[in-house]
């Protein structure tokens, strides 16, 4: 004999999405699990490519989004349903289900936020020197980056910047060729996938050309495949 409780907990679980989705003129369980197994793969393809690419990608604003809220609505789930301490046993086991994946979630949010953290440690003074690079970040890492350029530039000026000659105290200078700001290495080679055929040559220089053709995987230079990450026509692999 089913549990009240169990058919009360299932509809909540089911109700997550199809609340979620009830603008969308086909939503149906098909869809909704679909969508849930398409915008999980997209997350894990998206943590993948921002730990493997040299430069900072495009913040996915539309995917987290999407990806947070569904968090935040199965953690109020598991929060509603277990403060009460009256579920049964197959009901927990369907929290814990929720729970599984709430943790999964998590664990590529992170993991796609710290690899961009890192890029953005690295290339700070790059980014704010760039606005083109700036359009990049999350309004959040853009305040992050603010900051911390800001909190190094003070204390450098404390530790000898000061003591320093005017024309010496640039942390940005390129007097005499001399680079003094990080830079993400574009020349850096990297594995990409080709999701769709690329229509003409890849020039990689030296009058060297390629033709990039779907489902194949190719190593090369990433500044000659930026624009088709960009577009989505490769993935970084």
């Amino acid at each position: 004999m089913t549990d009240a409780r169990d058919l009360e907990i299932d509809d909540l679980i089911n109700n997550l999405d199809k609340e979620y989705y009830s603008a969308h003129p086909i939503a149906n369980s098909a869809y909704l699990t679909t969508q849930k197994s398409r915008d999980l793969k997209s997350l894990v393809r998206l943590w993948i490519s921002e730990r493997t690419c040299p430069d900072i990608l495009p913040y996915a604003h539309e995917l987290l989004d999407t990806m947070l809220d569904r968090v935040r609505e199965q953690v109020e789930v598991i929060e509603m349903n277990t403060t009460s301490g009256d579920a049964s046993g197959s009901a927990k086991l369907k929290l814990l289900f929720v729970e599984t994946e709430i943790e999964r979630v998590k664990f590529l949010v992170r993991g796609y936020l710290r690899a961009r953290i890192l890029k953005i440690d690295k290339y700070y003074m790059h980014i704010l020197n760039n606005p083109d690079t700036q359009t990049r970040l999350s309004q959040s890492e853009l305040r992050y980056t603010k900051r911390r350029g800001n909190h190094l530039k003070r204390y450098y000026d404390l530790r000898f910047l000061s003591s320093l000659p005017p024309s010496l105290q640039r942390l940005d200078d390129t007097t005499g060729g001399l680079q003094m700001v990080d830079a993400p290495d574009l020349d850096e080679v990297v594995f990409i996938r080709v999701l769709h055929d690329v229509p003409s040559e890849v020039d990689l220089g030296n009058e060297d050309k390629i033709e990039l053709r779907k489902g194949n995987i190719y190593v090369l230079p990433y500044k000659v495949i930026r624009r088709y990450v960009d577009n989505g026509d490769v993935q970084l692999v």
